[in-house]
C-alpha cells in the first residue's frame, strides 16, 4: 500500500486552493475577510487553514445565503460543467453576459478559485448545491447504481452495446462484472451526438414527456417505474424511455431524466430559462405627494405616541414580570393610554427602547421609566425626534411584530422582553426596506411582488422569521413614515439609499452595528433634515376658543408645548391638535408652581385672537379657591379661614372616609397622612394645597423618574475597525504561512513520516473531498480506551460529528466520532484492487450502524 506524502508532493499551486490564496494580493484577502468574517475569527495560522475553513459546511451555507438567484445559478451550473471551466465555456452555457460580474462576486466571497480561464467552485459548494442542479438530473451512472445486472444487460442490447439477441438473465454479453457495464454505458451517453440520435428515434408523445421533464424538475412519478421492457414491447412514452435507457426508474413510482440527456433536450440552452434580472414591484398608483404626506403625518403621530408613554411612564413607573418583560394588563393599559390596537401599542414600547429612550432600573425592585436621554430627546424637533426613532428602531435587535405570538413552549411572547430579541432582524429589515425602495415612485407595491423580489435577492433565506419580517417591517414602516399608503416616501427612500451604500462597503455588510444612545448623528441629521420640509412650520401661537379650547394650527416648538402642558390636555390630535383647559388642568398647573398671573401673561401671548372671557374666568376662579384649604401632618391636618368652607368638608358625605375631625373653627385633623388627604379632598371636588410645617405653602411637581442609560460603546468608525482587524489578520496568516513553509522544507512536519494531516479544519475537508470523489483514506482513529490504531475506509457521509465510512478491517460499514479522528491521509491505490470487498456491493451504511470505539 503506497501512503501518499504532502510533504514530497510540488504540484503547481496554482492549481490548488492553497496555492491560488496564496497568491492572491492582500486587497483580495482583506475583502474575503470582510465579506465572510467567521473565516478570520480565531486568526488562521496559515493559508492550508485557511482554505480549510473556505470548504466548512456552515460558513458556505452562510455565504450562500447571500447571492441572489442568477449567482446561485450560475453556481450550480459550475457544478454540471466539467471542473476547472474557462469563464468563456460558463458564459456560452449560461447564456447570459453578466455571469462575468457573478464570477467576480463569487470569487470575492471564496465559492469560487481560479483565474478566468480555469474556474473552480469549492467542494462543499456540490454538496449544498445538491445532486439536481438547474433542475437537471444527476448523471446516468449514478442514475444505474440502482438497476441489477440483467436490466443493465437490457438497456445495454436497446443501445446495441451488447447484442439485443443476448439473454440479459445470463453473462450481459462480454461485461460479466455490473460495474464494467454501467462504465461502458455511461460512456455511451457522454456522446450528446449518440444522444441526440436516439432522441430522433423516440415518438412524439415520449419527446412531449422528454421536454417537460427537461424543463425540471428532472423527477416523475408514475406507476410505470419498475417496468423496463424492450422497445419493441413498450406501450407507453414512459416504458419506451425507459427500454431505451433516457429515462430511469430510480424506486418503484419514480423515474428520473439523466443529465446527459437533460442537456440534450434542452439543445441550445442547455442551462435552461436562467433569471439575470430581479423581477419588478408591481402595485397600486398612490403618488408620491400623497405618500409624502401620509409619511408626515405618521411620523408626527408616532413622536407623540413615544411623548405620551413615556411622561406616563415618567411619573407611574412599571413593573416588570418576574421573567422579564411589560405584562398583559400594562400592554392594555398603555393601549389605551395610547388610543390603539395592541399590537401597535407593543410597537411604540420597543421603539421608546430601541432608540435608549425607556429602560428598567438596576437594583432589586425593577421598574421600566425613561432614561436621562429622554429629557434631551424632549427638547428637540420633531424631525430630529423622529430621526433618532428610525435610526434606533433600524439597529434594533427586537421583532416587535412577535409579542403576543407563543414561543416553543406555548408562553405568550411579552413586550421587551428577550424573547422578542432575533439577531439577525436588523438585517432582515434592512432588506425589506430595501427592496421597498425598488418600487416606482409614487407605487404602493403589492406584498406578492415585494415577496417575488426578496426570494430573487435571496432563495436559500427562508423561514417564518423572515416572513413575519416582511409583514411586520411593511407595518412599522407605515407607522414610522417610511411609506404613506403603502408607497416608499422621501425619507423612505433616503433610508434605503444608505443602506445601499452600507451593503456595498464589505467592511458594514457583515451587519448592522449596534450603536450609542441618541444614534448615528449623521444619518439621524439626513433623516431630520429630508423629514423636516414634509412637517409643517413649528408654530409659537394658538386659537383660543369660547368652549374653553385651544387649537394648535401646526406642530407647536417644544418649549411652547411643554408649557401648554402643564396647564390643558390633550383633545384630539391630527394636522391640527386641540387642547382643553378645565378646573383639573389648571389646578395641575398651580400645582406644578404657577400663578393666575403667568396663565394670563402666557396665553396673552399665545392667543392669536385674544383669550376668551369664559377662560379668564375659568382661570380666576381655581386660582382664586386653589390654596382655600391647606393641608398638614396630624398625621394631617386641615385649616382654613373661611368656616363655613370648613363646616361643608366636615359635613359633606363625599368626604366622610377621610376621617375628618374639627378640632376649632378653622382647624380639622385626619388620621390619613398629608397625601393622600390631599387625594381626597381633590376627588371630592375641592382644591387644597399643602402646608409645611412653618406654615409655607408647599407645591411640588409631578415626580418624574429616571434611570441613567446604560452604558453603551462609543460612536466609532466600524467599518475602519474592521478594515484594520481583517489587515492583522491577514499579516498573521503570512506570517504563520512562511513559517510552515520553512518548517515542512526542513522536513520537521509532525507527522510527515506517514503523511497525516493532524489539523482539524483540513481533516475535516479532507474526509469531505473522500466522500464527494469516492476515495479511500487512511484513518488515524482513537478509541474509548484510548487505543490509537490506522484505519483504511472509505467515506459515505460526514454529519453530526460523524463519520459514516466503509471499514476495510471489518468489511462493513462503521460509524466515527469526529472527535476522535486524530489524522487522515489520502492513499494513491483505486479502491478494492486485490480483490478487497467493494462498497458498491454493499446497501448504503445506515446511522444505527456500530461505533467500532
Amino acid at each position: 500500500m503506497m501512503v501518499s506524502m504532502p510533504a514530497d508532493r510540488a504540484p503547481d499551486e496554482s492549481t490548488t486552493l492553497v496555492g491560488w490564496l496564496r497568491a492572491l494580493p492582500d486587497e483580495a484577502i482583506i475583502r474575503l475577510f470582510l465579506l465572510r468574517p467567521d473565516l478570520a475569527t480565531p486568526p488562521p495560522p496559515d493559508f492550508d487553514v485557511l482554505a480549510a475553513r473556505l470548504e466548512i459546511r456552515v460558513s458556505v451555507a452562510r455565504a450562500l445565503e447571500r447571492l441572489d438567484t442568477f449567482a446561485c445559478e450560475v453556481l450550480e451550473a459550475l457544478t454540471v460543467l466539467p471542473s476547472p471551466v474557462p469563464l468563456a465555456e460558463l458564459t456560452a452555457f449560461c447564456g447570459h453576459d453578466e455571469v462575468a460580474g457573478v464570477v467576480r462576486r463569487l470569487r470575492e466571497l471564496g465559492l469560487l478559485w481560479g483565474d478566468d480561464g480555469a474556474l473552480r467552485v469549492v467542494g462543499m459548494v456540490v454538496d449544498l448545491v445538491g445532486a439536481r442542479p438547474l433542475g437537471l438530473g444527476r448523471p446516468v451512472r449514478e442514475c444505474l447504481s440502482v438497476y441489477r445486472h440483467t436490466q443493465l444487460a437490457r438497456i445495454a442490447g436497446a443501445l446495441d452495446l451488447i447484442p439485443a439477441a443476448t439473454d440479459p438473465t445470463e453473462s450481459g454479453g462480454r461485461f460479466t462484472v455490473r460495474a464494467d457495464l454501467v462504465d461502458a454505458i455511461a460512456d455511451l451517453f457522454a456522446e450528446p451526438s449518440r444522444v441526440r440520435g436516439w432522441l430522433d428515434g423516440c415518438s412524439e408523445r415520449a419527446h412531449q414527456l422528454l421536454l417537460r421533464l427537461a424543463a425540471g424538475p428532472a423527477l416523475g412519478t408514475t406507476t410505470e417505474a419498475g417496468r423496463l421492457l424492450t422497445v419493441a414491447t413498450a406501450r407507453s412514452p414512459v416504458e419506451e424511455l425507459l427500454a431505451r435507457g433516457l429515462l430511469v426508474g430510480i424506486d418503484d413510482d419514480t423515474v428520473e431524466l439523466p443529465r446527459e440527456v437533460g442537456l440534450a433536450v434542452r439543445g441550445d440552452e442547455p442551462a435552461g430559462r436562467l433569471h439575470p434580472h430581479p423581477p419588478e414591484l408591481t402595485g397600486g398608483a398612490v403618488g408620491a405627494s400623497a405618500a409624502d404626506a401620509a409619511a408626515a403625518l405618521a411620523a408626527d403621530t408616532v413622536v407623540r405616541w413615544v411623548t405620551t408613554l413615556l411622561e406616563a411612564w415618567g411619573t407611574t413607573p412599571v413593573t416588570p414580570l418576574r421573567t422579564g418583560g411589560l405584562s398583559v394588563r400594562d400592554l392594555r393599559a398603555t393601549a389605551k393610554l395610547l388610543d390603539t390596537d395592541e399590537r401597535t401599542a407593543a410597537f411604540v414600547v420597543e421603539l421608546a427602547a430601541a432608540a435608549g429612550l425607556v429602560d428598567a432600573t438596576a437594583g432589586v425592585d425593577v421598574q421600566y421609566v425613561p432614561t436621562a436621554a429622554y429629557d434631551r430627546w424632549g427638547t428637540d424637533l420633531v424631525a430630529a425626534r423622529w430621526a433618532v426613532l428610525v435610526e434606533g428602531w433600524l439597529r434594533s435587535p427586537s421583532a416587535a411584530w412577535l409579542v403576543g405570538e407563543r414561543d416553543e413552549r406555548g408562553r405568550q411572547i411579552a413586550a421587551l422582553s428577550l424573547e422578542v430579541r432575533r439577531s439577525n432582524a436588523p438585517d432582515l429589515r434592512a432588506q425589506v426596506l430595501r427592496a421597498l425602495a425598488a418600487a416606482p415612485a409614487g407605487v404602493a407595491p403589492t406584498g406578492e411582488s415585494l415577496r417575488a423580489l426578496l426570494t430573487w435577492r435571496a432563495p436559500r433565506r427562508a423561514g417564518t422569521l423572515l416572513a413575519g419580517m416582511i409583514d411586520g417591517t411593511l407595518a412599522e414602516a407605515e407607522l414610522l413614515g417610511l411609506t404613506g399608503r403603502g408607497a416608499p416616501s422621501a425619507v423612505g427612500r433616503l433610508l434605503a439609499a444608505q443602506l445601499d451604500e452600507e451593503s456595498a462597503d464589505p467592511a458594514r455588510v457583515v451587519g448592522l452595528p449596534s450603536r450609542p444612545a441618541g444614534g448615528d448623528a449623521a444619518l439621524c441629521a439626513r433623516l431630520a433634515d429630508a423629514l423636516a420640509p414634509l412637517l409643517p412650520e413649528p408654530v409659537e401661537e394658538l386659537l383660543l376658543q369660547a368652549d374653553l379650547t385651544a387649537v394648535a394650527p401646526g406642530p407647536l416648538v417644544p418649549r411652547v408645548a411643554a408649557q401648554l402642558a402643564r396647564m390643558a390636555d390633550v383633545e384630539s390630535s391630527g394636522a391640527a391638535t386641540v387642547y382643553r383647559f378645565s378646573e383639573e388642568s389648571l389646578r395641575r398647573g398651580f400645582d406644578s408652581g404657577l400663578v393666575a398671573e403667568d396663565i394670563h401673561a402666557a396665553l396673552g401671548r399665545l392667543g392669536r385672537t385674544g383669550v376668551p372671557q369664559g377662560l379668564t374666568y375659568l382661570i380666576d376662579d381655581t386660582a382664586r379657591r386653589h390654596g382655600r384649604l391647606r393641608a398638614g401632618p396630624a398625621s394631617s391636618y386641615l385649616r382654613c379661614d373661611d368656616t363655613a368652607l370648613l363646616a361643608e368638608v366636615v359635613a359633606s358625605r363625599r368626604t366622610q372616609a377621610l376621617g375628618l375631625r374639627r378640632i376649632a373653627p378653622t382647624i380639622v385633623i385626619s388620621s390619613l397622612p398629608t397625601g393622600e388627604l390631599l387625594a381626597g379632598l381633590r376627588a371630592a371636588g375641592y382644591a387644597p394645597v399643602a402646608e409645611a410645617p412653618d406654615g409655607r405653602v408647599v407645591l411640588s411637581r409631578p415626580a418624574a423618574h429616571r434611570t441613567p442609560a446604560r452604558p453603551r460603546p462609543a460612536p466609532v468608525d466600524v467599518a475602519d475597525g474592521r478594515l484594520a482587524q481583517a489587515r492583522d489578520v491577514l499579516r498573521l496568516v503570512r506570517r504563520g504561512d512562511d513559517s510552515a513553509r520553512a518548517l515542512r522544507a526542513a522536513g520537521g512536519v509532525a507527522g510527515a513520516e506517514i503523511g497525516l494531516t493532524r489539523s482539524a479544519p483540513l481533516i475535516l475537508v479532507m474526509l469531505q473531498g473522500a466522500v464527494r470523489d469516492r476515495r479511500r483514506v487512511l484513518l488515524g482513529y482513537v478509541d474509548q480506551q484510548g487505543t490509537p490504531s490506522d484505519r483504511i475506509v472509505r467515506p459515505t457521509a460526514v454529519d453530526g460529528g460523524w463519520l459514516t465510512a466503509w471499514d476495510e478491517l471489518s468489511a462493513g460499514p462503521r460509524r466515527f466520532a469526529l472527535h476522535r479522528v486524530t489524522g487522515v491521509a489520502d492513499i494513491d491505490e483505486g479502491f478494492g484492487a486485490g480483490g478487497a470487498a467493494t462498497p458498491a456491493d454493499w446497501t448504503a451504511a445506515t446511522p444505527d450502524a456500530a461505533d467500532p470505539s
